[in-house]
């Protein structure tokens, strides 16, 4: 074995030193890709972190309204008797404020995703005063009644005007009776 010269010894230690200079680049190269991937994951738990809090906070927003619900619930009657009863109210009313009932026909009943509504269009004339205090009286959230659609123009006596609304009343139908077995004869 000979000894190597000055030279070799040089070299060798430069081709040494590339190489260890290599290997820690390529080490330090695989630890950025490692901490990228870990920001991008933290980044990705932190997004879903405020998702799942933004829900939270929603539930807890919602939460009175539910007691509300659960206090109030929806009536339980019959489409018919749904429909017989707000016409009377919407009846009453007009007549305890004045207003002249034009024209009202009902409409058909709609499933609902809570339960079921039952509507009446109706036609009013009368004094502006009369049709704000009509509409307040009929539209009290703890009788589960809305105005859908309301349509105000004047008459052609004025201070009167003419009121076109739609008003729905919210239920749970009942189960209808079930029909009772006529015994049978020997």
């Amino acid at each position: 074995m000979s000894t190597r010269t000055v030279g070799e010894k040089t070299l060798f230690l430069i081709l040494c030193g590339a190489v260890f200079l290599a290997l820690n680049l390529l080490g330090f190269r695989a630890f950025l890709q490692a901490r990228a991937r870990i920001q991008q994951s933290i980044v990705a738990a932190k997004t879903e972190l405020e998702s799942s809090r933004t829900w939270l906070d929603l539930a807890e927003t919602l939460h009175p309204a539910m007691n509300w619900i659960a206090a109030h619930p929806l009536p339980k009657m019959q489409p018919d008797d749904a429909s017989a009863e707000l016409l009377k109210l919407e009846q009453g009313e007009a007549e305890k404020t004045g207003l002249k009932v034009m024209e009202e026909n009902l409409l058909p009943p709609q499933d609902i995703p809570q339960g079921s509504s039952v509507g009446v269009g109706v036609k009013l004339s009368g004094p502006f005063e009369g049709v704000v205090r009509f509409l307040f009286a009929l539209q009290t959230p703890s009788a589960w009644r809305s105005i859908d659609k309301l349509t105000l123009r004047s008459d052609t006596e004025p201070p009167n005007v003419i009121a076109d609304l739609e008003l729905r009343q919210y239920f749970h139908p009942e189960a209808a009776p079930e029909p009772t077995p006529e015994p049978s004869s020997p």
